[in-house]
C-alpha cells in the first residue's frame, strides 16, 4: 500500500502539513459552506429550503431501455460473461471462489429470468461474488449513465452528495454546489446512517443499488435521510430531489491558500476523458498572477478512473519515466509517463499529495508515481490498496463487463 510520508521529500514549502498530520491540520478545499456558515435546519426542513425545478423543466440524461432478451440470448450472454472471467480474471484461484459452482448456481436462473432487469441483476450478482471491489457487470442503463458521467454530461434527479461506504454508514465526501444537501446544511464528513427509514446496511431494502442510486429519483420527489455529524445524534432531513448536473461536482478545483503563493489543486476523479486538460487549465489559472511556491495535489476520496488520464496528468509535473508495470495472467505492460509535456511554470515546484483511505485505484497509482519519480511528498493516511486494472468487454445488447485483469506493480515489483 502507499503509505503517508513514504516519498523522498523535496524542500518543504509554505503551508504544507507535516508528514504525519492530524486530520484537522490537513488543508482541504471547501466547495461547500462549513456548518458554522450554514445553520443546521430543523429536523423536517420545508421544501422551500430546497427549491426544485419541475420534473419537466430540465432534460434528464436519457438512459437505454432494457430490451427483453430471449432464453437463448440470455444463456449466450451468461456463457460469454462466465467464460471471460474463467479465462482472463487476474486471480487464477478466483480469490478462493469456486467459479464452476457459480456457473451451476446462476446459469439456470438467468435462463429462466424473463424480466430483463432480473437477468442483468443476476449477472451483476455473480460478478459481485468475486469480491474484488472493482470488477462489475453493467446493464445498458448503467452503461448509458456512466458514459454520460465520463463525458461530463450526466444529469439526474438527486440531493447532490457523493459518498464512500463506511462500516457505520455512507460517509459524505462531497456536497454538490447549489444542491438540496448544501441548502440543508449537510457537509462533507457527515455520515448518512439511514435512507427512507432503512439502515444503510439493509441490503434487502436496497438490493444491488448503490447508496447514491438509492438517493436518486425524479426531480420534485422527496427522500428522507438520517445524518450524523461529528458523533452527535442523528438528524432527520426530508429533501426534495432536484436536477443535478455535471457543474455541481467539478472534477478539478484549484485555489491559492490564503496569504500564500501555494496552490491547492483537488482532483476528484480520473474517470473523465478530458481530466488532464482540466488539470492543465487549473494550473494555468493558478499561475496567472505569478510563480508558485508549491502545489498541493489533493486526491483524497478519489476513487480512480482511466490509466491514460492519470499518466497524462502526471506528465504535467514529471517529464517522462516509468512508474511501474501492469501485469495480467498472460502478459505485462510497462507504464510510462509521456515526456515533453510538463506544464510551463511547474518545473521544479515542490509538490505534496494528500491521500486517505478513500484514495483508490488510479488515484493510488498517481500518488505512487509521484513517489516513485521522487517528485513529491505523500501526506495523510494509508490508501485503499486496491489497484487492480480493469479491462472493458462490450457485450451483446449494450451491457458490458469491467473485469480485473491486471495488477499494478511499482518499478521494483512491489504491490501497493
Amino acid at each position: 500500500m502507499v503509505l503517508a510520508g513514504c516519498a523522498a521529500p523535496p524542500s518543504p514549502f509554505a503551508a504544507i502539513p507535516s508528514a504525519t498530520p492530524a486530520p484537522s491540520t490537513t488543508p482541504a478545499p471547501s466547495a461547500t459552506p462549513t456548518p458554522s456558515a450554514t445553520p443546521t435546519p430543523s429536523a423536517t426542513p420545508t421544501p422551500s429550503a430546497t427549491p426544485t425545478p419541475s420534473a419537466t423543466a430540465v432534460q434528464i440524461s436519457p438512459t437505454a431501455t432494457l430490451v427483453p432478451l430471449g432464453a437463448a440470448a440470455r444463456t449466450k450472454l451468461f456463457d460469454e460473461v462466465w467464460s471471460l472471467v474463467h479465462e482472463r480474471y487476474l486471480y487464477a484461484d478466483y480469490r478462493g471462489l469456486d467459479w464452476d459452482a457459480m456457473r451451476e448456481k446462476y446459469r439456470p436462473q438467468v435462463a429462466a429470468a424473463t424480466d430483463p432487469a432480473l437477468a442483468y441483476d443476476l449477472l451483476a450478482a455473480m460478478i459481485d461474488e468475486l469480491g474484488d471491489e472493482h470488477s462489475r457487470f453493467d446493464n445498458p442503463q448503467q452503461v448509458a449513465s456512466e458514459s454520460a458521467q465520463s463525458s461530463g454530461t450526466l444529469v439526474y434527479g438527486g440531493i447532490g452528495v457523493q459518498v464512500r461506504t463506511d462500516t457505520a454508514g455512507a460517509l459524505i465526501t462531497r456536497v454538490g454546489l447549489g444542491s438540496p444537501a448544501e441548502a440543508a446544511g449537510i457537509v462533507p464528513h457527515d455520515l448518512i446512517v439511514a435512507i427512507n427509514g432503512h439502515p444503510i446496511s439493509d441490503t434487502v431494502a436496497f438490493g444491488n443499488q448503490s447508496i447514491e442510486d438509492v438517493m436518486r429519483g425524479a426531480p420534485g420527489t422527496s427522500v428522507q435521510v438520517s445524518v450524523v455529524s461529528a458523533g452527535g445524534p442523528p438528524r432527520e432531513f426530508t429533501l426534495t430531489r432536484q436536477v443535478i448536473g455535471g457543474d455541481a461536482f467539478p472534477p478539478v478545483e484549484a485555489r491559492l491558500l490564503p496569504g500564500t503563493r501555494t496552490g491547492l489543486l483537488r482532483i476528484d476523479t480520473f474517470d473523465r476523458e478530458d481530466l488532464a486538460t482540466l488539470v492543465r487549465d487549473q494550473i494555468d489559472d493558478l499561475l496567472a498572477e505569478g510563480p508558485l511556491d508549491g502545489i498541493i495535489l489533493d486526491v483524497r476520496d478519489n476513487g480512480g478512473g482511466y490509466i491514460t488520464e492519470l499518466r497524462d496528468t502526471l506528465a504535467l509535473f514529471i517529464d517522462g519515466g516509468s512508474i511501474g508495470s501492469s501485469a495480467s495472467r498472460q502478459n505485462r505492460e510497462d507504464l510510462e509517463i509521456p515526456g515533453g509535456v510538463v506544464a510551463p511554470g511547474t518545473e521544479g515546484i515542490p509538490l505534496a499529495v494528500l491521500i486517505n483511505a478513500g484514495t483508490a485505484s488510479a488515484a493510488e497509482m498517481f500518488a505512487a508515481g509521484v513517489r516513485v519519480r521522487e517528485r513529491g511528498t505523500l501526506v495523510g493516511e494509508t490508501t485503499a490498496g486496491n489497484t487492480e486494472n480493469l479491462a472493458l468487454h462490450t457485450l451483446p445488447g449494450g451491457s458490458r463487463l469491467w473485469l480485473a485483469e491486471y495488477a499494478y506493480r511499482m518499478p521494483h515489483g512491489q504491490l501497493i
